[in-house]
């Protein structure tokens, strides 16, 4: 049976498709009420949170952690991976450099996905700031093959990024960089706006994926939306996909009912 986990964080965030955000220790509770198996962390910041007292609860209540995620350094702070400016790269750089010593506690793995940011309209030379960006991605992969952790390149949509927005783009930046330790992160939410076949370009992704975010077209719970999941499983057996379903959903109508739809709706297609 695939694992299926759910995206939390200890605290707000101005990135909306988190369940009991702020409410970390009682979303845990109820995720763990309501049948996931996991939990991916999205983390602003993992010097600034008490990581003992999350391993604690996480270990209490038999849940497991499949990555942390960490685009609320672009949201909230504006520095990305991908920006023109020396000094927000930096800060990026810095923030994963900290979420993957905290995975490595946690035997987890990283997403770069919204800390990528996008490159500035100011930028005078889109080519040198994309190299630089591509270079910082290189240095947080050898730093995770140091680490033991797996990095997670998550393609985008157009619309919030305009660095990596296909499967892809995603997979040439792997297979450039040559890290074993460097992995894709379909999602989607993001493939529904992007790739000409969801299907297809799981299927050529093949086994460079090694993890997978599940929401429907509307960003909500998966069967509240108009993608056909279903299809979706198939295309990962098809590729004999073993890895977790992370489910990144708005908390609409709230969070209780978000997390029971996806729940039980991906139980029910697994199962089929």
């Amino acid at each position: 049976m695939i694992s299926i986990g759910i995206s939390v964080s200890p605290s707000k965030s101005q990135f909306g498709p988190l369940l009991f955000s702020g409410d970390l220790f009682y979303g845990l509770e109820q995720i763990k009420k309501y049948g996931y198996d996991g939990v991916e962390l999205s983390l602003l910041d993992s010097q600034r949170i008490d990581q003992d007292s999350i391993m604690k609860k996480i270990d209490q209540l038999g849940l497991c952690v499949f990555a942390i995620a960490t685009g609320q350094t672009f949201v909230t702070d504006g520095c990305g991976l991908y920006s023109c400016y020396e000094e927000k790269r930096k800060k990026a750089l810095e923030r994963l450099f900290h979420h993957i010593d905290f995975a490595a506690r946690l035997n987890c793995k990283v997403i770069i996905g919204g800390i990528r940011g996008k490159v500035e309209d100011s930028c005078d030379n889109f080519a040198e700031t994309l190299r630089k960006g591509n270079a910082a991605v290189a240095e947080c992969a050898h730093y995770g093959e140091q680490k033991g952790v797996t990095l997670l390149i998550e393609p985008i949509n157009r619309y919030e990024t305009n660095v990596i927005n296909r499967l892809d783009e995603g997979l040439e930046l792997i297979r450039t960089i040559q890290s074993a330790h460097l992995k894709l992160l379909p999602d989607t939410y993001h493939m529904n706006i992007e790739e000409r076949s969801l299907e297809k370009s799981l299927i050529e992704a093949g086994s460079f994926i090694d993890y997978i975010h599940f929401a429907d077209s509307n960003r909500m719970a998966p069967g509240w939306g108009h993608i056909n999941f279903s299809k979706i499983l198939a295309a990962l057996k098809e590729i004999a996909y073993a890895g977790h379903i992370g489910v990144e959903i708005l908390p609409q109508p709230d969070h209780h009912k978000a997390a029971q739809q996806a729940i039980q709706f991906l139980r029910g297609i697994v199962r089929d």
